[in-house]
């Protein structure tokens, strides 16, 4: 006769060593209401009495949890499920877990086996880290003030200057990174101080026509050395016509220190002391463009000067010239003068470049922050390799670079002897120019950024401008960058080194 599952015999349900811990999660998860440990049990359904006769009318189960071994404070109806997640479990607590069956009456089994099973402590809180931003008059940086981040985080600043004003540089901790528009914290792990300076933009240089009245142009005053270019342009030849710099508004010749003149013989010369002189009588042609070099030294009060007639060579035609006589202890030039009294002179595109410290390149990279550029532009400078088939390269970038990745254009003494230029994925040279140790270079980059292309000439000291790029590539990773601001060194083997850095 088949038993009935009355109260009596079903506490005789084969319950015994049912229970299972199959899953225990959120160790990982941060110890929070909604995200709280959890523990999921699974169990086998019963099918006889434990007579061995087969079981009719369960009804479901319960799942008992407590602290304490055998001591259940929490109990869950669960259905006719065999699986059952206990939700909601205090971090670091030790759990038991029962359960038992019921039928439809709403007796139960004896419980189940107990299992054990103790939650995982909460992960300790993250550190939390200040970084200080703050920006000087003639710009922003965004966010600004202190800014508290969790440790492990990336926070980005940005850095726009005003109208009138351009990034001067961004120092991160004292150091400087360069004239960075951007600046990005990644894996905070440290308080951090970020502080950007601004200075007034250069006026954009205006095309004048000199003539019989004495014009005068302000530029930034300069009391060291510095470096000016500019390009003129005679009406006819056997001019009388000059162009130099001077410590106050001329109103003539004896205010001038420092000149160049397209001389009535036809000839270019300059001031040395109380006459004109050229190291080289170079002649000059009616219409045609001669760019002009002056690297001057106010203290000593002496200049060198170099002209470049369009599509010829450099020639220096003035060496440790003195100033003008009655300049012979002027202390600051702030003013370029022009003054034709025969013919006229146009004068374009004049850049006033303060010189800095030479820079030497190392195994570690170095950056120097320039004024950012957007368009086309013309950088040159002399650069020296201190051996013969060295590695190093000097090139410009829009941030403060750190590998070869982050240099847009370049130019490279590379360890065959000759040098070359990057063109996006390879380098490459037109001309194979080679090099030799402790001579100068004079390097002439024209850089056209929205096309991300670039042309680069090579003058050996006291040879010819060879061309050795052509409209070539920026360096693919950055074939979208939009701003260099930045000039960067780097040397694999050997060093070299870069001075008299001009950019038009």
């Amino acid at each position: 006769m088949k038993r009935r599952p009355c109260s009596s015999i079903f506490t005789r349900i084969a319950l015994g060593a049912l229970l299972v811990m199959t899953v225990m999660t959120s160790a990982q998860l941060a110890p929070s209401a909604a995200q709280a440990a959890q523990a999921t049990l699974t169990w086998s359904a019963p099918t006889t009495y434990t007579d061995g006769s087969s079981l009719t009318g369960l009804n479901g189960y319960t799942v008992h949890a407590g602290i304490a071994s055998g001591s259940y404070t929490q109990h869950f109806t669960v259905g006719n499920l065999t699986s059952y997640t206990v939700n909601n479990l205090n971090d670091a607590t030790k759990y038991y877990f029962s359960v038992s069956a019921n039928d439809a009456a709403g007796n139960a089994s004896a419980p189940s086996n107990e299992v054990a099973f103790t939650t995982p402590a909460p992960p300790p809180p993250a550190a939390l880290y200040t970084l200080t931003a703050s920006a000087s008059t003639g710009g922003t940086i965004s966010p600004t003030g202190s800014i508290v981040v969790s440790q492990g985080t990336s926070q980005t600043f940005k850095i726009a200057p005003a109208t009138g004003y351009q990034i001067a540089a961004v120092t991160v901790d004292g150091v400087s990174v360069g004239a960075a528009a951007s600046y990005t914290f990644n894996n905070v792990a440290a308080n951090h101080k970020i502080a950007a300076s601004f200075a007034a933009a250069a006026p954009a240089p205006t095309p004048g026509t000199t003539t019989a009245t004495w014009q005068n142009q302000s530029i930034a005053a300069q009391t060291g050395t510095f470096s000016a270019v500019f390009d003129l342009t005679p009406s006819f030849v056997n001019i009388n016509a000059v162009a130099g710099f001077s410590g106050v508004q001329a109103a003539g010749y004896t205010d001038v220190a420092a000149l160049v003149r397209f001389n009535p013989t036809g000839t270019i010369d300059a001031r040395n002391g109380s006459s004109y002189a050229a190291k080289v009588a170079l002649p000059y042609s009616a219409g045609k463009s001669y760019r002009v070099r002056m690297q001057i030294d106010v203290p000593n009060h002496r200049y060198d000067v170099y002209v470049t007639p369009a599509g010829g060579t450099e020639t220096q035609i003035a060496a440790a010239y003195a100033f003008r006589t009655e300049q012979a202890a002027v202390r600051t030039l702030n003013t370029l003068s022009r003054y034709a009294s025969t013919g006229t002179l146009q004068l374009q595109n004049l850049s006033v470049t303060s010189a800095s410290a030479p820079m030497t390149s190392s195994a570690l990279w170095q950056n120097r922050a320039i004024a950012p550029k957007t368009g086309t532009f013309t950088a040159t400078f002399d650069t020296i390799p201190n051996a013969a088939k060295i590695n190093a390269v000097t090139g410009f970038s829009g941030l403060a670079a750190s590998g070869y990745q982050d240099v847009a254009a370049l130019v490279r003494f590379n360890p065959t002897g000759t040098i070359d230029v990057r063109n996006g994925s390879t380098y490459a040279a037109k001309v194979a120019v080679p090099y030799a140790a402790g001579k100068s270079y004079r390097v002439r980059m024209v850089m056209n950024i929205p096309y991300h292309r670039y042309d680069v000439y090579v003058t050996p000291a006291g040879g010819t401008e060879t061309q050795i790029a052509a409209a070539y590539a920026f360096r693919t990773e950055q074939a979208a960058v939009t701003v260099l601001n930045n000039i960067n060194l780097f040397a694999g083997t050997g060093s070299h080194q870069v001075l008299n850095l001009s950019l038009l």
